[in-house]
């Protein structure tokens, strides 16, 4: 469910929120719905589980999740605006990487254009052929 790159710059309690915040923003997680327990969390991604108690404990102080004494940490109402701010910052981070790392290969606005919207039409495409 959620991964964790030990050798970012961003600290791993972090990379738990925000990977929390993107599987609401992507609908995997619902309003209601609980998250993992910290222990299980913990031994999932492989984390000492006092950083994933970090990452509920400040997810809780921003009101994504809600924390029931002895029931676990559920996600909240509030989690969903959040997520989709989260997910669209992602989403714009990663296409900044990807016109970087075409900009090294020398192509130009027009040439970075296509291939999105190269990219656009083949999943437009792909969606057209699935089976409802």
């Amino acid at each position: 469910m959620i991964r964790v790159d030990p050798t970012s710059f961003v600290p791993i309690y972090e990379q738990i929120k925000q990977g929390i915040v993107r599987l609401v923003a992507t609908g995997r997680l619902k309003v209601g719905e609980p998250l993992p327990s910290i222990r299980d969390l913990a031994a999932e991604i492989i984390v000492n589980p006092n950083t994933v108690a970090r990452a509920y404990r400040e997810l809780e102080q921003d009101g994504v999740v809600s924390t029931q004494k002895g029931k676990g940490s559920f996600i909240t109402e509030r989690a969903r605006p959040d997520a989709e701010k989260e997910l669209r910052a992602h989403l714009g981070r990663v296409m900044d990487e990807i016109i970087a790392e075409s900009r090294r290969f020398a192509l130009d606005d027009g040439a970075i254009l296509d291939l999105f919207e190269g990219r656009l039409r083949r999943g437009a495409a792909i969606k057209k052929r699935r089976p409802a």
